[in-house]
């Protein structure tokens, strides 16, 4: 009886690894086709004043980070792991609840350089929040890149464009192709990129995604690994205690028989 226990707690203890290894957004080989719901911002928003011809024209943008769902069709059970939180890459088309085909991409699109890709990841390592954590969803929804206030995403957001969209790579918000009028967001978001720096050399732990659609607006999001690199994942120390289970319950056999 006791053998048969053990033997059904192994069992149980792998299959709860197995899933919560492929339950979220993120799961499954790149590029991933799936499904994406938009929910709106995650930490509120704030209307800035954009410009993407050099200045010539400004238009008020409601800005901030984005929360909503991406279902892989690898995994494909609509679940609440699928959480996640993402920025708009894509001034061109508007947002749209869903849930819409989106295929995700690892890393970002061949029009943007290795540049633009460190100088993204050094924006998150430094300014992102939370980023210990390292993902969005474990167990329930986590505090990765959970913002205090609106103000502190929509600068988030905002930085995200300069880099996303300038072609002059001087991080500047008030000069270039990508320009914001003067506001507390912009003051904010302009001492982001000024910390980060122009340069080639990326953050570690860093993985950037593309989400991306013919007609719908398209998205970046991030996972950070690092954390995972420094302290066992959760999945890892369920796996050493189903070592210990093992073990014990070999023990336990030979004593008995012995």
């Amino acid at each position: 009886m006791k053998n048969s226990w053990v033997r059904y707690g192994v069992a149980a203890a792998l299959s709860f690894v197995a899933s919560a290894a492929l339950g979220n957004a993120f799961s499954g080989p790149n590029p991933q086709p799936g499904s994406l719901t938009w929910s709106g911002f995650s930490n509120g928003s704030v209307s800035v004043s954009l410009s993407t011809n050099s200045g010539g024209s400004y238009h008020n943008v409601l800005t901030g980070q984005f929360q909503g769902f991406f279902d892989p069709a690898s995994e494909a059970n609509g679940g609440a792991d699928d959480f996640f939180r993402f920025f708009c890459i894509d001034l061109g088309q508007y947002a749209e609840t869903g849930p819409n085909p989106y295929t995700r991409n690892l890393g970002v699109d061949g029009a943007h350089n290795a540049t633009d890709s460190a100088e993204l990841t050094r924006l998150f390592n430094q300014f992102y929040p939370n980023a210990a954590t390292g993902t969005y969803y474990s167990g329930g929804q986590t505090n990765f890149g959970n913002f205090p206030d609106a103000t502190s995403s929509a600068a988030f957001q905002l930085a995200i464009w300069e880099i996303w969209f300038d072609t002059d790579n001087n991080l500047d918000l008030s000069t270039g192709a990508f320009r914001a009028g003067s506001s507390t967001v912009t003051t904010l978001a302009q001492g982001y990129l000024t910390a980060i720096g122009s340069g080639s050399t990326p953050a570690d732990g860093w993985t950037l995604y593309e989400f991306n659609s013919p007609n719908k607006q398209d998205y970046l999001s991030v996972t950070n690994t690092v954390p995972l690199q420094q302290a066992p994942e959760p999945g890892t120390l369920i796996l050493l205690g189903v070592g210990a289970l093992a073990a014990w319950g070999t023990s336990k056999r030979h004593r008995k028989t012995a």
